[in-house]
């Protein structure tokens, strides 16, 4: 599977648990309380994108020979 798929998968799955367990207690009723749980959902998500980003950047090295460009 390519990184990007499993992002979007991954995030699906966070995102239906997170609001799964929103459901269980109170869904928020206000606007104020729907932004922090929107930034706590953000934050979760972007800390899954860095840990996906680290274990399949590792795996992936490129090297690059240097060339030299003559006018």
């Amino acid at each position: 599977m390519k990184t990007s798929q499993i992002f979007i998968i991954s995030a699906i799955i966070i995102s239906g648990t997170f609001f799964g367990v929103l459901s269980l207690f109170e869904l928020p009723h206000s606007v104020t309380e729907w932004v922090i749980s929107d930034a706590i959902l953000g934050v979760i998500l972007y800390l899954s994108y860095l840990v996906i980003a680290m274990v399949s950047g590792s795996s992936k090295k490129v090297h690059f020979s240097p060339k030299r460009v003559t006018a």
